[in-house]
């Protein structure tokens, strides 16, 4: 028979550690954490092949006063909470009291520390769990934590954690999240012994992005700024649909400031980038949910990156409507003016001049300097270019662009990409509510159908009919077509209805909803072609029809149907300014 023992209090300590913490990026994580609850404004973050040799955190806050460092080690103690209640609004990184006791039972720890009214600090080591000294330190207000030999206790511990490489790696992130999260605090970023990130205290998040994504990527964001829903508001930074990444890396979630990884969270972006970005590329996102605490359970996992809310569905549709808010807005068009020219030795030709000035374009009009709200915009972009499109001289170049001039902007609107959103809404709907318009052909055609082909007749003959397709069985894989949408009216019937299946059957691959993708896939075939001539009132039509859609400056596949060109981008380019 077994017997069953209460295991001794090392044993515990260590079991208990592996919770909290499963490599050096998770000690960086805890330290950090402590030195931003204690009022720190400025951090020093170092380490050693990874953080598995050593992990050194110095901070200016607060301090812990002479009689409370070895409590300070002790499981369960903390200065965050006193009760149940305290626990259900906190607003701190750490309460649970795990994150030192852990650290010190796996590594060599020691911990100089002077609170700001003692004349003489404290200094404290513990190795494995025990602790081997305690005595002064030099009166340096806040806390220095140094980590040594991690795990060196624990072999089968050490032995599962990755290469330096891979290790730093983590803990690179971790410092992001924190950096990020934190722009009004300066950090200095040390590894094996040489300096690798200096990010100065700002007032604006968006010159911390700077200092994180380089001006290039930020000039391509843009601020989240909506009404708070309920108990929650929605704020940061997006980028704009043409830039994007491979991977989730720069996707930087908080809840009330609070680095987190969640799935709603994750899923609201997915579901708002879906029509704009390819499927397998990523934004970069900075966003903020401030949230009434009582609504969010923090307390979920010891090591807290995870968090539970009291209404998951509504934290993802508040966070899916802010994002698509933000990303229903016209792009414009930079211009990268370089470092100045002069005729004689230096002169350049005139395509080179060119291709200097236009080669870059993105969307987001273009403000010098980094201030707290270049990114956004001033007034309703829908409601600016309605009036132009309705009040001044329209134009078309190269048989693809619509030009528009308005006061001191030009607005260019993309024939294609416009006729192809406004399209993709009317056959959608037609779809969701009634029977869209059909075009009767003057000689029905009989069309003989592979055997894919002919499954999908049949699966989307409901979305056929109300598209305006009007088609009948004839025979094993034959239809008959005697209508078709009124925008699909060609000269075959027949092979319009098999590129129009075969488009819809890529847009499923790529992720796209059935009807979203049959939407598509029709507005696609039917959209206005480049190159094609337009008459005025062709123009003026197809301008006044985009911006009755209800997101109107992107097409289905996340293209941008406008650009804006104002007066200032001009007078950069000729340097006037």
């Amino acid at each position: 028979m077994k017997f069953i023992k209460i295991l001794p209090e090392g044993l515990i300590d260590r079991i208990a550690a592996g919770e909290v913490i499963e490599n050096p990026a998770s000690v960086v994580k805890e330290l950090v954490e402590n030195a931003l609850d204690a009022s720190s404004t400025n951090i020093e973050i170092s380490t050693r092949n990874g953080g598995k040799d050593e992990i050194i955190i110095v901070d200016d806050g607060e301090g812990i006063p002479k009689d409370q460092v070895e409590i300070a080690f002790m499981r369960h103690a903390t200065s965050k909470i006193k009760n149940w209640n305290d626990l259900l609004k906190t607003l701190s990184f750490g309460f649970r009291g795990e994150a030192l006791p852990s650290i010190s039972s796996v590594s060599i720890l020691e911990l100089q520390t002077c609170f700001q009214s003692e004349k003489v600090g404290t200094t404290i080591r513990i190795e494995g769990g025990k602790q081997v000294y305690l005595g002064p330190a030099p009166p340096r207000k806040g806390c220095s934590f140094s980590v040594r030999n991690l795990f060196y206790n624990v072999p089968a511990r050490r032995k599962f954690m990755k290469s330096e490489s891979a290790e730093q790696r983590k803990v690179s992130q971790i410092i992001r999240r924190y950096v990020i999260s934190r722009p009004d605090v300066g950090f200095r970023v040390g590894r094996d012994g040489r300096h690798v990130g200096i990010y100065k205290p700002t007032e604006f998040l968006v010159e911390r992005l700077n200092d994180i994504w380089g001006s290039q990527t930020v000039k391509d964001l843009l601020k989240i700024d909506t009404e708070p829903a309920g108990p929650v508001k929605v704020g940061g930074f997006v980028s704009k649909p043409e830039t994007t990444r491979g991977n989730r890396g720069e996707i930087y979630l908080y809840v009330n400031n609070r680095p987190v990884l969640e799935k709603a969270m994750f899923g609201a972006i997915t579901a708002a980038y879906s029509n704009h970005i390819s499927p397998g590329k990523f934004p970069y996102v900075a966003l903020f949910l401030d949230i009434e605490p009582s609504f969010v359970d923090i307390n979920v996992h010891p090591a807290k990156t995870e968090v539970r809310f009291s209404d998951e569905g509504f934290i993802f549709s508040t966070i899916k409507k802010a994002l698509e808010k933000t990303l229903s807005v016209p792009a414009g068009i930079p211009v990268d003016v370089r470092a100045k020219r002069t005729l004689g030795k230096d002169a350049i030709s005139f395509e080179q001049a060119k291709q200097e000035v236009f080669s870059t374009v993105f969307s987001g009009k273009k403000t010098p300097g980094l201030t707290p709200d270049h990114l956004q915009i001033d007034r309703d972009p829908t409601r600016t270019i309605i009036e132009a499109a309705e009040e001044a001289l329209s134009f078309q170049v190269f048989d693809t662009y619509i030009i528009i001039k308005k006061e001191e902007e030009l607005i260019i609107i993309d024939q294609h990409t416009a006729h192809e959103r406004i399209l993709y809404e009317k056959t959608l709907k037609a779809i969701n509510s009634r029977k869209a318009p059909s075009q009767k052909l003057l000689f029905e055609e009989r069309v003989k159908l592979t055997p894919d082909e002919s499954h999908l007749v049949e699966t989307l003959a409901e979305v056929l009919n109300r598209s305006g397709f009007e088609i009948r069985e004839f025979g094993p894989d034959e239809v008959i077509i005697s209508g078709m949408p009124q925008e699909l009216s060609v000269n075959s019937p027949g092979n319009a209805l098999k590129s129009l299946l075969s488009d819809f059957v890529e847009y499923r691959e790529e992720g796209l909803e059935s009807k979203k993708a049959f939407a598509a896939a029709v507005a696609c075939r039917g959209a206005v072609k480049a190159g094609q001539r337009l008459s005025e009132p062709q123009m003026r039509g197809l301008c006044s029809d985009l911006l009755k859609c209800q997101e109107p400056f992107r097409c289905p596949h996340g293209r941008p149907t406008m650009a804006v060109l104002n007066r200032d981008d001009l007078e950069r380019v000729f340097k006037r300014k």
